[in-house]
């Protein structure tokens, strides 16, 4: 019953009860564990409404010596073309294993800007800089998760009609996601379609697109 439509594989206590994340059948590893909150913030503050023109992505296991698969320590770059205007880069990276703040934050998002920079703590605040990193604002607290659950539920029962994260905002980020964990499989750069969501000319990163699934479990998508 746990194993699901995926891959059927024997018991095995490393993957329970939560670290099934870290295994290509089950899980996206840390990047679709706790980055792909942080990548949320990023996609929207980038102001961006679709998929990356191109990914690449580096990483590997260059840390801890156990049989567990993705990265635990990554960097991904996406970049998202526009017409007329210039391409917009998202940076992501990660390293599970360090001890150490980057920016004042365990982990959030970084804009930096011609005449400022703008920094926000996962869930513990921002900061706001000037020309030459001056301090202009700043905020200290916890994200107000209620404020979010009662805006799904206002909408829901037909009290509001707009969702503050709507399902697109989720797509977005998790593709980025997925395309970065292709990208650091296969070692190179993908170039990706954003209406087809096929990645171009790279049948054996296509393949990946689509995970695996048995044929005979009755939650196979058809």
């Amino acid at each position: 019953m746990w194993v699901g439509p995926a891959p059927m594989v024997p018991y095995r206590s490393n993957m329970l009860p939560s670290i099934w994340r870290w295994w290509y059948d089950f899980g996206t590893g840390d990047i679709g564990n706790d980055g792909v909150h942080d990548i949320d913030v990023a996609c929207w503050g980038l102001g961006v409404d679709r998929h990356p023109n191109r990914l690449t992505c580096l990483g590997g296991k260059h840390f801890f010596d156990d049989d567990q698969q993705f990265p635990d320590t990554q960097y991904a770059v996406a970049e998202y073309d526009a017409d007329g205007q210039p391409t917009k880069q998202l940076i992501f990276e990660q390293r599970i294993w360090s001890p150490y703040t980057q920016e004042g934050y365990e982990n959030g998002a970084a804009f930096y800007g011609t005449n400022g920079m703008l920094l926000l703590g996962h869930t513990t605040g921002w900061r706001l800089y000037g020309p030459r990193n001056k301090l202009i604002e700043e905020q200290q607290g916890n994200i107000d998760l209620v404020g979010h659950h009662t805006n799904f539920f206002d909408c829901v029962r037909g009290r509001q009609s707009k969702l503050n994260a709507d399902v697109n905002a989720g797509i977005l980020s998790a593709g980025i996601v997925h395309l970065a964990n292709i990208a650091a499989r296969m070692n190179r750069v993908l170039e990706f379609d954003p209406e087809d969501e096929q990645i171009r000319n790279d049948p054996e990163a296509n393949a990946l697109v689509t995970r695996a699934y048995r044929s005979n479990h009755w939650a196979t998508p058809k």
